[in-house]
Order: C-alpha cells, then sequence, then structure tokens
C-alpha cells in the first residue's frame, strides 16, 4: 500500500478519518500512532522491528542525556551519550542498507566471489532515521525537552504520512499538533482534498505517464543520441519532480485533513538562480536536516574556526571562505549521496553537487566582476535569464546522473549529446517508439505546462492553495473539476500502465 493507490485513499485513509473524530480528543493521537503501525505493517511486515529499534535507542539516549545533566552534567558524559545513542542509530540504517552493496563492491572489485544473503530493508528507514538522530540531538543541545512518553515519540518517529517520502520534520515542529487532537472541519477536510487532489495531477497527469518512456530510455543500452538524450534528460527531471512533489502534496494534505501542518519540501525548484537555490527550493526538509545537524557543527568545529583565524590574515577573506565551505559542504554531500542509496550513482550525484557548489562559492567574485565590466544590472533581466538557463542545465545533468543505471551509461549518454547525428532520429519519430505515443505525450506536455503555471502563481502568492476555498463558488468549482476531469479522462492508470513506484521511499 503507497499514497498514490486505491487501498490508501478508498479504505486506509477514510477509516482513520472516521476513527479519529468519533473518538475522545484526548486520545486520537492514539489512533494515529495505531494507525501509523498498522500502516508500516502492511507495507514492511515484521521490518517493523528496526523501526521500534530505533525508537527505543533515540527514546533511551534522551532520557538518559536529561538524567545526567540533571545530576552530574558533565559535558563528555553527555557526549559519549549522545554519540552512542547517535553511532546506533546509524549502524542500524548502515547495516541494513549498504550491508548488501558492500559485498557486491568487494566483489566486483576483488572477485572474491563472496556469498551473502539479501538483507531485506524497511520501508521508509533513511526518513525515520534522520528524525531519530535530530530528536537526540537537539536534545542533546537542549533545544528541546526529553519526550517522557515512549508511545508519543513512536507516532512522531512513525507518523504514517511522513513514513514514506518524508518531508523530514524536527520533533518542535509537529509535536504539539500530532497529540492536540483538534477535530476534523470541514474546512481541513477541504485544505486536505485540494493538496491531494494537486499531488494526484501531478502523479497520474505527469509521473505515471512519463514512466514507460523513462524507463525505456535507462533500460535501454545507451545508443540514443543528440535531442533524444536532451528531451529524456529534460524529461526525466520533471518525471523525478512531480513523482516526488506530487507524493508529498499528497502526504501535506493527508496530514492537513487532521490539522496537522507539514513542513514544505518543494518550493518552485525550477525558478532557482543558482544550484545552492536550486537545493534550498529542492527536498528543502533533508536541506535544512543537512545543514543543522552537519554543516553548523563543521563550521563551528574548532578545526574550522582555527583555520578561519589562521588564514584570515594570510591568505585573504574569500580564498579562506571557500576552503572552509569545501571542509563543510564534504560530508554534506557524502551523507546526501549515500542517504539516497547504496548505488555508486547516488554517491556521484552527491559529489557533483559539492563540486559545483565549491565552484558557485570560488567564482562569485569573478561573475560579479564580469557583469559589471559588461554593464548589466546583476539584478537585470539578461543576467537573470542566464543565470536560470545556467541552472538548468546543472539541474537536468545532475538529475540525469540520478537516475542512471551506472556512471558509465552517464557518460556514454552525455557524449552522444555531441554526435554528428544531433537530430537522433527525433524527426523520424523515434521519441514516440519508446513506449508512449503522441497522444500520451502531448498529455504530459499539456500536465507539465499547467505545474509550472501553477508553480509560477505560488512563487508569487505562497498561500495560494490556502485561498482557493475563499475564491467565489464559480471560480472555486471550476479548479475543482478541471481538477477532477483532468485525472479521470487523462491520468494514467489501467492495465496499459503501470504506476510509478515511491522513488524516494526506497531511500
Amino acid at each position: 500500500m503507497a499514497y498514490n493507490t486505491n487501498v490508501y485513499f478508498v479504505l486506509f485513509l477514510p477509516i482513520v478519518i472516521i476513527l479519529y473524530q468519533i473518538i475522545s480528543s484526548r486520545f486520537r493521537w492514539f489512533v494515529l500512532l495505531i494507525s501509523s503501525i498498522v500502516f508500516f505493517m502492511l507495507i514492511s511486515k515484521w521490518l517493523i522491528v528496526w523501526a521500534f529499534l530505533a525508537i527505543i535507542i533515540a527514546y533511551t539516549s534522551a532520557r538518559v542525556i536529561e538524567y545526567k545533566r540533571e545530576t552530574t552534567n558533565k559535558y563528555k558524559t553527555l557526549k559519549c551519550i549522545m554519540l552512542v545513542g547517535i553511532c546506533s542509530l546509524i549502524a542500524i540504517l548502515a547495516g541494513l542498507k549498504y550491508t548488501n552493496f558492500a559485498f557486491e563492491l568487494i566483489n566486483s572489485i576483488t572477485d572474491t566471489g563472496l556469498s551473502f544473503e539479501s538483507i531485506a530493508v524497511p520501508i521508509g528507514i533513511s526518513f525515520y532515521t534522520l528524525q531519530a538522530v535530530g530528536y537526540v540531538l537537539d536534545v542533546y543541545w537542549e533545544r528541546i525537552d526529553a519526550e517522557h512518553n515512549i508511545l508519543r515519540l513512536s507516532l512522531f518517529i512513525l507518523f504514517f504520512p511522513t513514513l514514506m517520502e518524508g518531508p523530514i520534520c524536527r520533533y518542535s515542529d509537529t509535536k504539539d499538533q500530532l497529540f492536540e487532537g483538534k477535530p476534523i472541519t470541514a474546512r481541513s477536510l477541504r485544505q486536505g482534498a485540494i493538496r491531494i487532489g494537486w499531488g494526484l495531477f501531478k502523479r497520474m497527469i505527469i509521473a505515471d505517464r512519463l514512466n514507460a518512456l523513462i524507463n525505456y530510455f535507462y533500460l535501454t543500452d545507451p545508443h540514443y543520441e543528440g535531442m533524444i538524450v536532451i528531451i529524456c534528460a529534460i524529461l526525466t527531471t520533471l518525471q523525478l519532480y512531480a513523482e516526488f512533489a506530487g507524493t508529498i502534496d499528497i502526504v501535506i494534505g493527508s496530514a492537513l485533513i487532521f490539522n496537522i501542518k507539514l513542513p514544505e519540501n518543494f518550493r518552485q525548484p525550477f525558478m532557482a538562480k543558482s544550484a545552492a537555490e536550486f537545493w534550498r527550493r529542492w527536498h528543502i526538509t533533508l536541506g535544512v536536516w543537512l545543514k543543522s545537524y552537519v554543516f553548523y557543527p563543521v563550521t563551528t568545529s574548532r578545526l574550522v574556526k582555527k583555520w578561519n583565524k589562521f588564514a584570515r590574515k594570510r591568505i585573504g577573506k574569500h580564498f579562506t571562505k571557500v576552503v572552509t565551505s569545501t571542509i563543510a559542504l564534504f560530508p554534506v554531500w557524502l551523507i546526501n549521496g549515500l542517504w539516497h542509496g547504496p548505488k555508486v550513482t547516488y554517491i556521484a550525484y552527491g559529489m557533483y553537487y559539492f563540486i559545483i557548489l565549491v565552484l558557485e562559492i570560488a567564482f562569485e567574485p569573478a561573475g560579479k566582476a564580469f557583469w559589471k565590466k559588461v554593464h548589466l544590472r546583476e539584478d537585470g533581466f539578461i543576467v537573470k535569464a542566464v543565470r536560470l538557463f545556467r541552472t538548468w542545465i546543472i539541474i537536468v545533468i545532475g538529475e540525469m546522473l540520478f537516475r542512471a543505471e551506472s556512471i558509465s551509461q552517464f557518460i556514454k549518454l552525455c557524449a552522444n549529446i555531441f554526435t554528428s547525428n544531433f537530430d537522433g532520429g527525433l524527426m523520424k519519430g523515434k521519441l514516440v517508439d519508446m513506449g508512449l505515443s503522441v497522444e500520451d505525450l502531448f498529455v504530459a506536455l499539456f500536465g507539465i505546462v499547467i505545474m509550472f503555471v501553477v508553480d509560477a502563481i505560488v512563487e508569487k502568492r505562497p498561500d495560494f492553495f490556502e485561498t482557493i476555498p475563499t475564491l467565489s463558488r464559480t471560480k472555486r468549482w471550476l479548479i475543482y473539476y478541471f481538477v477532477i476531469i483532468m485525472i479521470v479522462i487523462f491520468g494514467a492508470y489501467g492495465e496499459a500502465y503501470k504506476t510509478v513506484e515511491l522513488i524516494y521511499a526506497n531511500f
């Protein structure tokens, strides 16, 4: 069962809504907890024991830290407890997720032929592990108090809307909302339904429909050339966005029904004018987590402080900043790549953005000097357009690397763009021989246009979805009917289509 299945919408979510509403407000959080456990078990069955173990470790670590702070308050003791808790959580994640990958890598390098049993991995393990790690660190840094009720902590870590694809929450983000037990109202139901409908539009009109073409492109030999590679790379980026952002819309909408507002995970990423800005708009909660728990601790460490003090007087502020950023960004992007999964392309994806971001920082003064020399304002249309186009290229190349089956396939596809046959068979209709008809492509492209229009509106009016119910009846129902009719008539479903897996649920 996933967020985009009939079982979720027709059975699971309605049953949870009914039970939540009829139970006393004091125990509504308990309904959400039981529902989350059932949801997890329907997907991963007995593997939920690993999630329970993570909860026990996080709970115990936080309580012991709190107790020791009140009694001894010794820095080394508190730090030791925190490290044991964090390392235990990471060890579970690494052991379950990367053991298979490690054996495969050893066999491929050494040809030793080591045998191993494939290890089953719980769904969404990377998401709930990061939440548990963040919780322990927040207690250690005294940002929050330790939760004394292990069942309440369990709800935070296992809350079913965030379980499979995030967003990655801090305990302070949701704890009050999770346990408040507000009743479901017509307004909350309407707000939730609007976000769910928009998420289904992205998934069924764009992501699911493009799925056949994208799979065909990457699962065959990389013999495509020129424009075919460029178009498929762009469609890969748009499909990944529609799948992930669409699922997050469904997730946020599901939580809104219960008056729980989850943090946004996307903010019009294709309007970014640099790679750094793109990552402030794409998978926002992962970026915030890495910034809070990796980047800032590194930049405020003794080693980096000593470097800054030493280097500023000797080699200048800018070079000092570049080196400091390099030191801090490397673990961030290594973790980012590893977090996505046990795959070489994911690690390369993290290193790709690490290099891009360091280069952006290094050449920032040169860029400003160049625009000044050619007498163009940095906030002018031309400069913005150039930066936007440059960022699109970076994004598309990155997502092609992310989706590629191997590094060699990615390199081959990049090289094929620059062959003499730049048309690549586009004019001969090769694109529509890759699993989709002309009609399918037109429907997907129409959906993409609508998606960009709505993103442009939300960029100017972040509260756009909240204001839809306040529009006049005619405008409101025109929007409702448009989304419903598009999904019913043009949505990708039935025997001819295979819905896209929740890609990020496997991370």
